[in-house]
Order: structure tokens, then sequence, then C-alpha cells
């Protein structure tokens, strides 16, 4: 019996949101840094002054990042498992997938979303580990 993984719109939007979070974490630890130096783009700015505004900042700007990182990792690693079990992609479009979401995660994700959740049918075929993928 072929197993099958069930995308009804439900699953597709919860897929959705976690596959977004990293993305909207480091859009705002991005966001936290333009506001920062926001002030810098009137007038003259002294040399330097970017490099004394993150200093002054650095513990914040810090733990943003270390925690977006860690918010990251585990939506990579279910990427990637839904991607291995998937037998609608082919070993070369899986291999190309790992490689963009091992470099670029955040982004990766929802973009992986968007290419290959949004739009998927609703039973869609898996192998039934990823043991059984490899094979």
């Amino acid at each position: 019996m072929e197993k099958i993984m069930i995308l009804d719109d439900k699953a597709k939007t919860r897929l959705g949101l976690i596959c977004f979070l990293p993305v909207v974490c480091f859009g705002l630890c991005l966001l936290y840094f333009l506001i920062l130096i926001l002030p810098l783009t009137q007038g003259h700015p002294e040399p330097a002054s970017v490099v004394a505004i993150t200093s002054n900042n650095y513990n914040t700007l810090f733990v943003m990042l270390a925690s977006s990182a860690i918010i990251t990792t585990p939506v990579f690693i279910y990427c990637l498992v839904l991607l291995t079990r998937m037998k609608t992609l082919n070993a070369p479009q899986k291999l190309g997938w790992f490689i963009f979401l091992c470099v670029m995660a955040p982004i990766a994700s929802a973009l992986f979303w968007f290419f290959h959740i949004m739009d998927s049918d609703k039973y869609v075929p898996i192998h039934g580990s990823i043991e059984e993928a490899r094979g």
C-alpha cells in the first residue's frame, strides 16, 4: 500500500506558517537594525557612527539573530524531511532543493512551501521513511 500525505487547506496553512516563520524572524532583525541606523540618513553622519550604534546595541542584535537562527533550525530540518519523503520530486530536483535549503534556509523554506506545498494535490505520495527514500 502506498503511503500518502494529506495536504488539505488546513495542513497547507499550518505548513505555510511554519515555513514563513524564519523569514519573519530575520525580517524583524533587519527592521530593528534599520530603525537603529535610520537617524544617520539625516544630514551628515560622523564616520564610524554605524559601528558605534551597532556596538551599543550588540547584545540585543545578537539575541535577536541567535533566536532567529534557533527558530530556523527545526523549520529547516522539517523542510528537509518533507523534501526527502516526497515522491513527486526526482533525485536531481531534491538535490537542488537540498543545496538551496542548506545555503539560504530562511528564504528557501518559504520558497519551498510556495513552490511545492501551496499548490500541491490534496494527496501527495510519500516514502514510508527516509531510509526508504534513499533506497
